[in-house]
């Protein structure tokens, strides 16, 4: 039988190769953020909370790609460790989340390691191929996930 899949043929697909760069990239922002106690989601939890303040359980989870179940699952903890706060506004209302001092504070100290993780020649780029990428990637998952 004729091989169908040649190794050019498998990276020349758009899905597998961001597949392959996650599975590659995943570990590697989790050893980053492993210093300052926090986990790849957990850290964008809490950039989404510095960029919108107040956002609730499902705007969080929207805005982090996560089912509003798992957000229930993590919110928690950030919030016992004293990252976050959430405002009860009444029975049965969404309630904001905000972020605490401590969770500026750790955010603060997570930034400057991913955004060195990040840097295009940590990545193998240039930094014009870095930006290309970033906005293909984002345009992408605009496209994916709808108007």
């Amino acid at each position: 039988m004729p091989e169908l899949w040649s190794d050019e043929r498998v990276a020349a697909l758009p899905s597998w190769s961001v597949i392959r760069a996650h599975l590659l990239l995943a570990p590697r922002l989790a050893r980053t953020l492993a210093p300052v106690g926090l986990s790849p989601t957990q850290f964008g939890v809490l950039v989404q909370l510095d960029n919108t303040p107040g956002a609730t359980s499902s705007e969080l989870a929207r805005r982090c790609l996560m089912t509003p179940q798992s957000m229930s699952e993590l919110l928690p903890g950030l919030e016992t460790a004293g990252y976050l706060q959430r405002t009860a506004t009444g029975r049965g209302r969404p309630a904001p989340v905000h972020l605490t001092d401590a969770g500026h504070e750790v955010l603060a100290r997570a930034t400057p390691l991913v955004e060195a993780a990040d840097r295009a020649e940590a990545l193998g780029l240039d930094p014009d191929e870095l930006a290309t990428l970033t906005t293909l990637l984002n345009r992408v998952a605009t496209r994916v996930s709808g108007p």
